[in-house]
Parts: C-alpha cells; sequence; structure tokens
C-alpha cells in the first residue's frame, strides 16, 4: 500500500478531526486495522473507498478516495473565501523529503490561508480530510509510548522556552500528538516566540510535533536548524520565519536570487514628433519667380527665401511684417528700426556710421545699398515691397505651391513653412503638470526604439479642453514642448508618434525579487519562500516599489538568497 502516512498532517488535522469530528450520528468501528466511519447516508469508509465492490480497499482505490476528498476540500476552499485557492493533489503531500504540519501549512500558505485565521475554514472544508488518517498502520504499543513520552518532552521544553503555560497533550481526548484546538484558541502558532521555541525544542527532540524533520534527521537535528535560517552561500542572519521548516527536494524548483539593484520608476506619455502646424507665410511679392527653395530646406536669419525677377527675397528677424518700400523719406516707424536692426546684425552697416533707430537716413541708404552690393543686385539703396519677409523664427520649408516662371501677386502664398525645429507636443493631464515642469530632462523613444534625451522646452500657459461629438467635456490638458537636447532635427523621421519616458522616482541600492516570489499573506502582507538547508521556510517581507516584474522587498532576506517563484 502506498505510504498515505506520509501525508502526516499531525498537529493540524488532530485540530480539525477534533473540532469537527465524526457526527454525532456516525458510528466508528476497527475494520481491518483501520478506524472506518460511517457517515450520515450509513455508508462507511471502506464502502465508500471500495469502488469495485469486491471487499476490499485496494492501493488504487485508497489513492483515488484520497486524491478526491483533496480535491473536495480545495473546491470547498474556493468557494468559502479563498477565489484563488488551487488544487491540492496527493502528490503534493507525499512526494518528496517533508511532511506533516509543515508540509501541510506551507501548502496553505502558498494558497494564501494563514493560521489562526484560516482554521475556521479549513474545518468546514476539511471534514473529510480525517479520512486519511485512517490509511496509516496503527502503532505499535512501544511506538505509541516512545511517541507520548516525546511528545511530554516537547511540552516541557516549550514552557522552559518562556511558554509557561503551554499545556500537556491529552491524548485520550485528541489521540494523534495530543493536542487539539484549544492551541489555536490559546496561541498564534505563527507568532514569532511560539515558531522560536518550537524550532529549539524541535531540534531538542524532532519526534515530536512534525514540522518537516524525520527520525533520520535527528542525529543532525541542531545542525540542520541552524542551517535552515541561512542561505547556503551568505552569512547568516537571524531569520524571523512566519511558517515552520517544510522539507523537501528543492533541486527542481523555479527559483530567483535576491538582488541589490538600483529600482527607477518611470512614466511614459504619447506624444507627436514633427515639425510644427504647416503654415503659410505671406510675402507680399509681385513678379515672375525664378528660384525656389526645396521642401525640407531650412532658412535661416539673412539666407535668400526664394528670388523674383532674379534678385533674392531675404528672410530677416522680426514681428512687423514688410507693408511699405524702405526708402529717403518714409516716415519713421518701428519696421524701419526692424530693418536697420538686421542689417547691422548681418554686418553691412560696419563700414556705416549707422545708428539703429525708427529713421530710414542716408546711412540706411549706405547699409541697403552695401547688402545689395554682396548680393550682386543693382545698388539702388531702396528695397520693394516684398523683398524682405520677416519672421519671428527661421523656418522650414513644408511645401512649394508654384512653379519657376510662374506669375505671382502679393495674394498668392508661394511657400507654406513650418518652424525650423524638429519638436514633440503632448497634451498632458493636469495632474501630471509636476512631472514635466519646463527644461526637465526626458528620454524620448523613437518608432524604431531608439531612445535619445530630450528637454522639456515649454508649458502651455493656459490649459485645454476638448469636448466630444456628443457634448461630452474631456479632461483639461496642457501643452507641453518637447526637443532634442542637442537642438538637431532626427535624420530619419520628420513626424511620426513617440513615447515620452519620464523618471518619476528613484530607490537607489535595494534588495528586489521578481513579483511571482511573493506570496499573500490570508491575513494581510506578503512574504517570500527562502530557500533553506533541507528545505524552505517563509519569511515575511515588506514591500516597496514595483517597477516592471520586479518589486523592493524589506525584512529578513539578504543578497544572494534564493527564493521560489511562484508556480513550483
Amino acid at each position: 500500500m502506498r505510504n498515505i502516512r506520509a501525508i502526516g498532517f499531525t498537529l493540524l488535522l488532530s485540530l480539525i478531526a477534533t473540532a469537527c469530528g465524526v457526527s454525532s450520528t456516525a458510528e466508528s468501528e476497527v475494520v481491518v486495522g483501520m478506524s472506518a466511519q460511517t457517515d450520515e447516508d450509513g455508508q462507511s469508509l471502506e464502502d465508500r473507498v471500495d469502488t469495485d465492490g469486491d471487499g476490499e480497499m485496494s492501493d488504487d482505490e485508497i489513492e483515488a478516495y484520497a486524491q478526491t476528498v483533496l480535491l473536495d476540500f480545495s473546491e470547498c476552499m474556493r468557494q468559502n473565501g479563498y477565489p484563488d485557492f488551487t488544487d491540492v493533489s496527493l502528490e503534493d503531500l507525499t512526494e518528496g523529503s517533508g511532511s506533516g504540519q509543515g508540509r501541510f501549512i506551507g501548502l496553505m500558505t502558498e494558497r494564501g490561508v494563514t493560521l489562526p485565521d484560516g482554521v475556521p475554514t479549513i474545518q468546514l472544508c476539511g471534514e473529510n480530510l480525517s479520512d486519511l488518517q485512517t490509511f496509516a498502520p496503527e502503532p505499535s504499543d512501544d511506538e505509541l509510548a516512545e511517541q507520548e513520552a516525546s511528545v511530554l518532552e516537547f511540552a516541557e521544553c516549550m514552557r522552559s522556552e518562556g511558554l509557561s503555560n503551554w499545556p500537556d497533550p491529552d491524548f485520550a481526548a485528541n489521540g494523534g500528538n495530543g493536542y487539539g484546538p484549544e492551541l489555536l484558541r490559546e496561541f498564534d502558532l505563527q507568532s514569532d516566540a511560539v515558531q522560536s521555541a518550537i524550532t529549539t525544542c524541535q531540534a531538542a527532540n524532532s519526534a515530536v510535533i512534525d514540522v518537516g524533520s524525520t527520525s533520520e534527521d535527528t542525529d543532525s537535528a541542531d545542525a540542520d536548524t541552524e542551517d535552515a535560517v541561512e542561505s547556503d552561500d551568505t552569512e547568516p542572519i537571524d531569520r524571523a520565519p512566519i511558517s515552520p521548516l517544510i522539507e523537501g527536494d528543492t533541486s527542481d524548483l523555479n527559483v530567483a536570487e535576491v538582488a541589490r539593484r538600483d529600482l527607477v520608476q518611470t512614466k511614459t506619455f504619447e506624444a507627436i514628433l514633427d515639425f510644427g502646424d504647416l503654415r503659410s507665410l505671406p510675402t507680399n511679392t509681385t513678379g515672375i519667380i525664378t528660384e525656389l527653395p526645396e521642401a525640407g530646406e531650412i532658412i535661416d536669419f539673412g539666407e535668400v527665401l526664394f528670388a523674383i525677377d532674379g534678385d533674392p527675397v531675404l528672410l530677416f528677424e522680426g514681428d512687423i511684417p514688410q507693408h511699405r518700400a524702405f526708402q529717403v523719406d518714409m516716415t519713421d516707424g518701428a519696421d524701419v528700426e526692424q530693418l536697420e536692426r538686421n542689417l547691422a546684425d548681418f554686418g553691412y552697416a560696419d563700414a556705416v556710421d549707422l545708428t539703429v533707430d525708427t529713421d530710414f537716413t542716408y546711412f540706411t541708404v549706405d547699409a541697403v545699398e552695401e547688402m545689395q552690393r554682396q548680393l550682386g543686385i543693382e545698388e539702388t539703396g531702396r528695397i520693394e515691397l516684398g523683398r524682405v519677409v520677416f519672421s519671428p523664427n527661421p523656418i522650414r520649408i513644408g511645401s512649394v505651391n508654384v512653379e519657376l516662371g510662374q506669375s505671382v501677386s502679393p495674394q498668392v502664398s508661394v511657400v507654406n513653412v513650418t518652424e525650423s525645429e524638429q519638436r514633440i507636443t503632448l497634451d498632458l493631464d493636469a495632474e501630471d503638470l509636476l512631472l514635466l515642469p519646463a527644461d526637465t530632462e526626458v528620454d524620448i523613444e523613437l518608432p524604431d526604439g531608439t531612445v535619445v534625451a530630450g528637454r522639456v522646452s515649454e508649458v502651455a500657459a493656459v490649459a485645454t479642453q476638448t469636448t466630444t461629438q456628443q457634448g461630452v467635456a474631456g479632461d483639461p490638458t496642457i501643452e507641453i514642448t518637447i526637443v532634442f537636447a542637442d537642438g538637431e532635427p532626427n535624420d530619419v523621421f520628420d513626424a511620426a508618434p513617440v513615447d515620452i519616458i519620464v523618471t518619476e522616482e528613484v530607490s537607489l541600492d535595494v534588495l528586489t525579487v521578481p513579483v511571482p516570489a511573493l506570496i499573500a499573506l490570508a491575513g494581510g502582507g506578503h512574504a517570500v519562500e527562502l530557500i533553506v538547508d533541507g528545505g524552505t521556510q517563509l519569511i515575511e517581507v515588506e514591500l516597496g516599489d514595483f517597477v516592471d516584474d520586479l518589486v523592493e522587498i524589506r525584512g529578513d532576506v539578504q543578497e544572494g538568497d534564493r527564493v521560489v517563484m511562484a508556480g513550483s
């Protein structure tokens, strides 16, 4: 027969069996050395197990019944407060080197059930779990006597460890290890004090309350207990496990290492890379087009925009459009001062005693003639309407709207233009405004995956709000303008959707594990299952920042520790 006794359950099943017990209408009898119960329908345990009706419980029938009981228990747990509880299989309880309370508590904890909070639900759903204990052969009188003596020694040890009211076992009332539900009423079995006492007393007498060790480990219990609180290849630290040692072969487990690293929390925003909106550029020009720029060309101040009747049309810096010819005897005006400033800036007045002001003087005429001489055109000292175009910024040719040789008038838009500097715009929710003030450094991820540096160049002073066709107002947004840090336009993409990555928070030099290594505790909080010598133990941890699939942890762990990943 399969060694179903390896399931053990020991203390925990004793608690369940005593609390739930056999129904008051059930009868107990001894059948072939096993305790068989009769359920309320009058069917004995032997009848329930013996599915082929041959009067015997075969190994296969016992295993099938045990598995059914475990699956029914798992389904009940899901329906009573633990919806994510995964099925407990017979292999979970019988394979590997561990057994007993430690293994069962470990299985419960992995599924989000902690003691003592989860005991009422386990009692509700575990009514038939006590059946599994009946499949173990009865111990001999000598074995019983040895076990009872060991439990008494264990109780005395627990009292000597500071738990002065730890009771002696009552074998007549509880059977098994002699302990029943009174332990859960009087003690928090997962508290640091109780766990420390159990660890010490188990090391002194490993045959007492089974927390995962076996009789073969008795001689080396002291060494195993010491090794169990540290990882294999790191300096030992004081541990505060929240579960006993769960013995087992850890060689095939999926594990991760506790690593020390910097965690950088970022936030990503969708944005648009382009040169701004395409707009017309009024030139007030009359004549025949004799030279044109190319789409995409950047025109800076002082450069030729296009040519009309063989003479260049220049781009000058200024906010006031040219609305009249520049010549001697014209009235004073801010447009004259704007022209003279450009003549001085581009060196055309270097040899002239020109005062930049609103008065068009003969010194201004001399500067204009010097400009015309350098451009190779007739030196008239006069600038016709449409021969200079003023703009507050350099421009980029977005489109050319005419052809060479075409006759144009002031109403014709020769070119459409955009801003000369490639920029990125995004509509930022007001709640995120603190993340992107002016001059904030950001990362720009281009469509090909390239990441380049950028900075916030402008934050709009006024929020905007869009309205849907149904008249529903959206959330207010602030337009943010971002430019490349090096000031150079991207030579791959003129326009494209991009991602803006902002560093939101940085945690330096912290201990981290992959998120799947976390175990949620039913009473709140989290733990990791630490690999120790001989098995695993649950260590409670506090959580810090989450970044991608990593999480910062704080607790009785250290760099280099190995922890079990979910699904192992």
